[in-house]
């Protein structure tokens, strides 16, 4: 088994110390729990532990998925960058507060808005409900926000980093920063700005398809997209 030996023991501490930080019931059955709700809520934590593998068998797998039609290619790609960030901003944000690059991008959000609805914060990185509204009691219980009246709606409420928030945030800035230099290190300057380009425009159209018709069978949101496509042209 190698190196993989104790891989997953190694990922039930992982997960008790995130159980830790944010949760006040700390025995065994409440932690049972809240890994069988995490795992409904996150179902790639709950990945097999594969045997190791020699140079010649992870060689094998990019030209595996070189043999994909061009458009999967693209949109496989796309989805491998997003779950390789993932992994090197955990990496980053280890040993502070805060540890997942949700986390991080909701006090980067709430910090350039200065103020921040609930609901604005959850819409605009297209999350569940209940993700978000996780993500933000994981923050509030750290002690990272603060919740103000809205002047313009008395019901609401509003969204704001405390004291101890933006020095969380100054920490993670740097360490995010410097994961961003890392990850883009393997292309030049201006390769990824050109990459940008396409990737916004193809950002842009999806984001208002998802949030004004995520009700939609996958059949009307085919035809929706001949009737949108040439409007990009």
């Amino acid at each position: 088994m190698g190196r993989n030996k104790y891989a997953i023991l190694k990922q039930v501490i992982d997960l008790y110390e995130d159980y830790e930080q944010n949760e006040k019931h700390l025995d065994l059955l409440s932690f049972a729990r809240w890994i069988t709700n995490k795992l409904d809520k996150e179902p790639e934590l709950n990945k097999r532990v594969a045997p190791e593998k020699n140079y010649d068998a992870f060689a094998d797998e990019i030209p595996v998925i070189k043999k994909f039609e061009e458009k999967t290619r693209f949109l496989e790609s796309v989805s491998r960058l997003a779950r390789y960030h993932e992994f090197y901003s955990r990496k980053a944000l280890k040993d502070l507060v805060i540890n997942t690059r949700l986390e991080f991008l909701f006090l980067q959000t709430i910090n350039l808005m200065e103020k921040a609805k609930k609901t604005d914060l959850i819409n605009t990185y297209h999350l569940e409900y209940t993700t978000g509204m996780d993500t933000i009691r994981r923050l509030n219980n750290n002690g990272l926000l603060d919740e103000i009246p809205d002047d313009s709606d008395k019901r609401a409420k509003l969204l704001v980093l405390t004291q101890k928030g933006h020095e969380i945030l100054a920490l993670a800035n740097k360490r995010m920063d410097e994961e961003n230099k890392m990850f883009l290190t393997a292309v030049n300057q201006n390769k990824w700005k050109k990459a940008m380009q396409i990737l916004e425009e193809i950002d842009e159209f999806h984001s208002n398809v998802y949030q004004n018709h995520n009700d939609k069978p996958f059949a009307e949101l085919c035809n929706l997209m001949d009737s949108l496509k040439y409007l990009y042209k």
